[in-house]
């Protein structure tokens, strides 16, 4: 979830952040923005969907901000890393994210 014009952007991942090698390339889907209170949230949500734990917490600087293209690094208290976020062409949810180490930037 990344803070966005007064929502949380939010994309779902197979795998945590954390076991995102560096260079991997994985697909994540992006699913509806969510409001701000789950920066902080955790617990059930209603309507028997499952439970939110948050793994990490911190802060990112964005890099670029394109409606088909995001990088940022994430300055988070156990992960600091740098990642590109792509659109798949063709498809509206599913995008690319790239994990590089925090001082490559890549353009």
């Amino acid at each position: 979830m990344l803070e966005h014009d007064k929502t949380l952007a939010t994309w779902q991942l197979t795998i945590s952040l954390p076991e995102i090698q560096d260079e991997q390339a994985i697909i994540v889907q992006k699913i509806q923005d969510h409001r701000l209170i789950y920066l902080s949230y955790e617990g059930t949500i209603s309507k028997g969907r499952g439970q939110i734990k948050r793994l990490d917490f911190g802060s990112y600087e964005s890099l670029i901000k394109e409606m088909s293209h995001w990088e940022f690094i994430l300055y988070g208290q156990h992960l600091t890393a740098y990642y590109k976020l792509t659109k798949i062409e063709g498809d509206n949810n599913y995008w690319s994210l790239i994990k590089f180490q925090q001082s490559k930037r890549y353009n």
